[in-house]
């Protein structure tokens, strides 16, 4: 199932975008390059399973995922004026299974990077857009990789996805219904999307951002040797975590404030932003999991948004104080949330930095709090979600700017961030003295949330 030449017969699958998807092909760098259709823009997800898996089981269960989420096999046909996306008929899987020996010495989170590196690769010009990889240790210990193109996922869909695997799978081995709850398809929500984004009111969301966004300019970190038309060489990534005693004190200043961990983690970064370009006037982007209305919880699909934060901190005396301004800014932007396609129609000049510079882009990666965290599914005796992070001597995921900042913020304990990066535009140890520049400004602010920040 290709996208190209579709059937007759289903020329009623087309229907046309979301933003969400409008905006991934404004970062389209095209088959041959990076950008967000390139193979490697992946999500990629393994599960630890202990006992046996039955492999038919197992085929049947990621088709009925499949079979229940329109966009796992739907191909966005890019080359059409205008683009638009074609759902293809229920299909199969690709599911591999390889047998993984291991030998004394050998350590196994090693061999198990290196197989997510090997699996992290799926086409976008065919469906489905999932494929899955079964790695067996032995009879009862296996760990299963389930990959989805990232144009058809997001953090939050992904724990959609293998939370279904897991029912299906359930479901299949007894004999009974999968225990899953009904399901809206994301072509409804893109309609619905673009219905909320054409209010004129001057009370209303295009007001508020036309409003925040005069005279604004994103920040963008510069870069090491300049912005390239297009890659040479693979993402790298920069692996860092902040103590736990660090985030305590982090969650305890944002109660103390009334908010959440984002406002104060949002406030370190503006610091960093300050002291690497001298800005006080400081928007920055972030993504948000564009999921507000319950009724798309369980639609698998690309809802993530990007969003700008800005914030003055030019009047701030102490931390605690741009804390309270990025608490406010955080409210009024999620209020009036608008996809980040139709903010950068509206206001490029905020959105699109200077060609010398790379954007730096800010993710919070924990989107999934809807569905539980550390979720467990029902393959076999038993299966947990594993992280394994990726290998730093290895290409990356690509990703679709120079830059990206992934924080993974748990409900406890430490936060582990990942500084993906092209070797091409920055060095290694600019990237390093970032990390370690967020983490000195995080634990002076929580230590002490009233003294002067520019002290930080």
């Amino acid at each position: 199932m290709t996208e190209s030449s579709p059937a007759a017969d289903q020329q009623e699958q087309r229907y046309p975008l979301s933003y969400s998807q409008e905006w991934f092909l404004t970062m389209d760098q095209g088959d041959g390059g990076g950008g967000t259709f390139s193979s490697r823009f992946t999500m990629v997800d393994p599960i630890h399973i202990t006992g046996v898996v039955d492999l038919a089981v197992l085929q049947a269960a990621l088709d009925d995922v499949v079979a229940r989420h329109e966009l796992l096999r739907t191909v966005v046909v890019r080359d059409a004026d205008p683009p638009y996306q074609h759902v293809f008929p229920p299909c199969r899987v690709p599911l591999e299974v390889t047998d993984v020996p291991m030998e004394a010495g050998e350590s196994r989170d090693k061999i198990l990077q290196g197989l997510l590196y090997e699996t992290a690769e799926i086409s976008v010009r065919q469906a489905p857009l999932l494929r899955a990889r079964l790695c067996r240790f032995d009879d009862r210990d296996s760990v299963l990789i389930v990959v989805v193109h990232h144009s058809a996922s997001d953090a939050w869909s992904q724990q959609v996805v293998m939370r279904d695997i897991g029912a299906f799978y359930a479901a299949r081995a007894t004999g009974t219904a999968a225990k899953l709850p009904p399901v809206r398809q994301y072509h409804e929500y893109a309609e619905w999307q673009r219905a909320r984004a054409t209010s004129t009111a001057e009370d209303g969301a295009p007001a508020y951002w036309r409003r925040k966004l005069d005279g604004a300019r994103e920040i963008a970190m510069p870069n090491d040797h300049g912005h390239p038309a297009s890659y040479s060489r693979p993402f790298s990534q920069h692996v860092h975590v902040i103590d736990a005693d660090v985030m305590a004190g982090a969650s305890a200043l944002a109660g103390a404030s009334r908010t959440t961990l984002f406002p104060v983690l949002l406030s370190a970064f503006y610091v960093l932003a300050h002291q690497v370009t001298g800005a006080t006037d400081l928007t920055m982007r972030a993504f948000t999991a564009g999921r507000d209305v319950e009724e798309f919880h369980n639609t698998m699909g690309l809802f993530l948004n990007l969003v700008p934060f800005r914030t003055d901190i030019a009047g701030c005396t102490s931390f605690r104080d741009i804390v309270m301004r990025a608490k406010d800014t955080f409210i009024d932007a999620i209020a009036y949330e608008l996809p980040a396609a139709v903010i950068e129609q509206s206001f490029p000049h905020t959105t699109k930095p200077r060609e010398d510079l790379s954007t730096s882009q800010f993710v919070i990666s924990c989107p999934m709090a809807a569905l539980g965290e550390d979720p467990s599914y029902p393959i076999a005796e038993g299966a947990r979600y594993v992280r394994i992070p990726w290998r730093e001597d290895e290409g990356a995921q690509d990703i679709p700017t120079g830059i990206g900042w992934f924080i993974d913020l748990p409900a406890s304990g430490a936060l582990t961030g990942s500084l993906m990066f092209n070797p091409d535009e920055f060095d290694e140890s600019t990237v390093v003295g970032w990390a370690t520049s967020l983490r000195r400004i995080l634990t002076a602010a929580v230590r002490d949330p009233d003294q002067d920040w520019k002290t930080l």
